[in-house]
């Protein structure tokens, strides 16, 4: 018999790599395949490893993946700083070592970049657990070849860079550890199949810095044949999000960011516009979530940012939560009597005149959605709280009108929506819908009907998790400070961002949600009066 040559084992080897789905590192797997001696193997080669440099390096284009070494990772490194410095808009988005590119939703995202003059960054994961990850030096699905990876940290701007730190695709929260990197560096995104957002506060005044990942452009495969890896396996295929974050550079200091997902088909949608791979139409969000209203400490500008966003994209309905300050009646205030004369000075103790400020906000909001949804809020609590405790026998510059409310209340109604009431029109009142504490408030299976102020068994200021462990999928507010944890997510403020009674490091930004459906939301941030750098959108 003849001896085997070199070109007839890396032919073999070609085609065992790509039928194997395990056994891949081990030697005996590949001999049994090839029918071959470890005598006649080692002729030429020290192992697999080799013999899987020589085969690449021969016929790339032979095998359905590519490898990472490192002269192609010092590739896409210069690659990367290249097309940063064309673009200023991004995708930005996660490859999963060893897992399958979803062909749709790339097709998507090109479309979107084809559409919006924008670049693709992908980051890597790495799952060393699972059976389809085959070695650590990073086997990619070759429909990346041609992208833009992210092997490097790298700065979009002086206040956002992109982190190529490595964390295990199944780590539960990818946050863990990471605040003091986003306190000390600025606002970074990193690698992870999981949608994740935290507000890391660095000032008594300075815009916080935000940490997140991105979600996935691969399909989850986190099946392993290790038994105590098979729980953190079901959470991650649980946990994967298909999706990635929409950046724009405005200058050298200033970006935006939202997330995007795809659904089953593939489709992302951003900022009211769906893109598939080969068409794009323009759609109506479900909802608006605003950030906190506190009317009468608003913040101007981010409000007007929100009703022209509602009149550029017009959504369904727009859900308000704290649509009542009470800086009146302030509870927190009742014994401040230097502050409550200055107040009184300026014409700010009167409830009266609060509402009727409030009222305005409203019907300004009807004017730009079908629905106004008002979620009963801890602020609107002030209200019945001051009736309930009969504040006003000794309030003289609201005891007349307290009196007509406290009737309202006894009455059990709500006394904020009988006085907001008073002051608008029927065809205003028709358009605005007031739920009661506790009612659920279901779009598209997202509960938006919980303010965050009260968690599981009337617990106080729950954290996120806590809420995320009673709602699968949410949208709340009340912190002032935006977040994502999985299924869970938070709006910020509409308020203005530095009020009297704040004090400390701040993590609140003017932020508030789109919902499309279930599985697509986007938080936006108002930055500077702008929620988008495109003057179309």
């Amino acid at each position: 018999m003849d001896k085997i040559n070199k070109i007839d084992i890396v032919n073999k080897f070609i085609k065992f790599y790509n039928n194997a789905s395990d056994g891949y590192e081990k030697l005996k797997n590949f001999l049994e395949f090839a029918q071959i001696t470890k005598k006649d193997f080692s002729l030429y080669f020290n192992n697999l490893q080799d013999l899987e440099l020589c085969a690449r390096e021969i016929n790339e284009k032979e095998f359905e993946d590519y490898k990472l070494t490192p002269k192609v990772m010092g590739k896409y490194h210069q690659r990367a700083q290249e097309v940063i410095l064309k673009y200023k808009r991004f995708i930005i988005t996660s490859v999963v070592v060893g897992c399958e590119v979803d062909e749709k939703m790339l097709a998507s995202i090109d479309m979107y970049c084809r559409v919006n003059d924008a670049a693709l960054l992908i980051l890597i994961a790495a799952d060393p657990s699972a059976d389809s990850f085959k070695n650590f030096n990073g086997i990619l699905d070759k429909k990346l070849r041609n992208k833009t990876l992210i092997v490097q940290d790298v700065r979009l701007n002086n206040n956002c860079f992109l982190s190529a730190i490595k964390l295990s695709a199944k780590h539960i929260d990818p946050t863990t550890g990471l605040d003091r990197i986003g306190c000390r560096s600025g606002s970074f995104i990193y690698a992870s199949p999981k949608q994740r957002l935290k507000v890391v506060p660095i000032s008594n005044s300075t815009t916080p810095h935000v940490i997140m990942t991105t979600g996935a452009i691969t399909t989850p495969n986190y099946e392993t044949q290790r038994y105590m890896s098979k729980r953190t396996s079901y959470i991650a295929n649980h946990d994967h999000v298909m999706g990635g974050i929409v950046v724009e550079i405005k200058n050298e200091e200033i970006f935006h960011y939202r997330q995007i997902q795809s659904d089953d088909f593939g489709n992302i949608i951003d900022l009211g516009v769906k893109y598939s791979s080969g068409c794009y139409e323009v759609i109506s969000p479900k909802a608006l979530v605003l950030g906190d209203l506190h009317a009468g400490e608003t913040d101007h500008v981010a409000y007007n940012a929100w009703m022209m966003m509602s009149k550029k994209l017009k959504p369904e309905k727009i859900i308000v939560h704290d649509v009542f300050n009470g800086y009146s009646i302030n509870p927190h205030e009742d014994n401040q009597h230097i502050l409550k004369s200055i107040k009184s000075e300026f014409g700010l103790l009167s409830l009266k005149s609060e509402i009727e400020a409030l009222s305005l906000y409203l019907a300004n909001m009807t004017e730009h959605t079908k629905e106004v949804i008002i979620v009963k809020s801890n602020h609107d609590l002030f209200l019945d709280s001051y009736l309930q405790q009969g504040k006003y026998v000794k309030d003289y510059i609201n005891y007349k009108y307290a009196l007509e409310l406290a009737l309202v209340l006894a009455n059990d109604e709500d006394p904020l929506k009988y006085a907001v009431e008073k002051f608008l029109s029927e065809d205003v009142k028709n358009k605005i819908r007031w739920l009661k504490l506790d009612e659920d408030l279901l779009i598209d299976k997202v509960h938006c009907g919980n303010h965050g102020h009260i968690g599981p068994s009337g617990k106080r200021n729950p954290p996120i998790s806590a809420i995320e462990k009673s709602y699968k999928y949410s949208v709340t507010a009340h912190s002032h400070a935006p977040e994502i944890l999985r299924g869970a997510y938070r709006v910020g403020t509409t308020s203005i961002l530095n009020p009297a009674y704040r004090h400390g490091a701040s993590s609140w930004l003017h932020t508030s949600c789109l919902i499309y459906n279930l599985n697509q939301r986007q938080l936006i941030n108002c930055i500077f009066g702008e929620y988008t750098t495109d003057k179309t959108k």
